[in-house]
């Protein structure tokens, strides 16, 4: 490109010091000579502007079909976590039904209540959708609606989800803490305790809330994202 202006310009100057042509031939030459240089400099500007939009929308083509597939085995750690959960109520329920005769025959027979440990928490991917705001292209992305619908996602449904496990951690520590506490003492009257069976009450509770939020909200909404992500790709 520069060479074509360099090529131009010097005929425009060679135009001006010709002696031989009319002042009118002279306008008429420099005046074909700027235009080709207009045009040769808008053609190109044109040329690399198509290039590099193209370049971005093949960037997002990659991220979308990254973050379908993040999306999908997000679905999939949502059910698998919500089975745990299921499995960790079931258990824990158990211990509350047990009566203190129950209690009594374990201790007795050197038996160990059976408590589970499973701190819980979907691992949601984020990598892809992090890398790719932190570069600052997620701009690159045309579709307003589906942009809206990967921030708000990413920035206020996946920190609420890890909140209401961590909330549900906290208190499954909080029981680990009060083991600790009566480590020597019988299990039995551990299990006895009006403290601790409250919350293991509230561990139940906080279980079955957190069902509720993957299967009413989290879930669908994961599910939803990927079927907007899906028409994108199909345009």
């Amino acid at each position: 490109m520069q060479e074509e202006i360099t090529k131009h310009s010097g005929k425009i100057y060679k135009t001006v010091k010709n002696s031989k042509h009319t002042f009118g031939e002279k306008v008429k030459e420099i005046i074909i000579e700027i235009f080709i240089i207009v045009f040769a400099v808008t053609l190109s500007i044109s040329l690399h502007s198509w290039s590099e939009h193209k370049h971005q929308q093949e960037e997002v083509t990659v991220f979308l079909e990254n973050l379908k597939n993040d999306l999908q085995n997000d679905v999939k750690n949502i059910d698998i976590e919500k089975e745990a959960y299921k499995k960790s109520n079931i258990s824990y329920e158990k211990i509350l039904a047990l009566t203190t005769f129950e209690l009594d025959s374990i201790y007795k027979s050197k038996n160990k209540v059976d408590f589970p440990i499973y701190s819980h928490g979907p691992k949601m991917n984020i990598g892809n959708y992090e890398g790719f705001k932190s570069s600052g292209k997620i701009g690159y992305i045309e579709d307003e609606k589906l942009k809206q619908k990967i921030l708000n996602y990413y920035q206020i449904f996946v920190p609420a989800i890890n909140e209401v496990d961590k909330y549900y951690n906290d208190f499954l520590f909080k029981c680990f803490d009060k083991m600790i506490e009566n480590a020597d003492k019988p299990e039995k009257e551990l299990y006895s305790d009006p403290k601790f069976k409250k919350t293991i009450e509230f561990l139940v509770k906080l279980g079955n809330n957190n069902i509720r939020v993957y299967d009413k909200n989290t879930k669908p909404l994961t599910i939803d994202l990927i079927k907007e992500i899906e028409k994108e790709l199909n345009k």
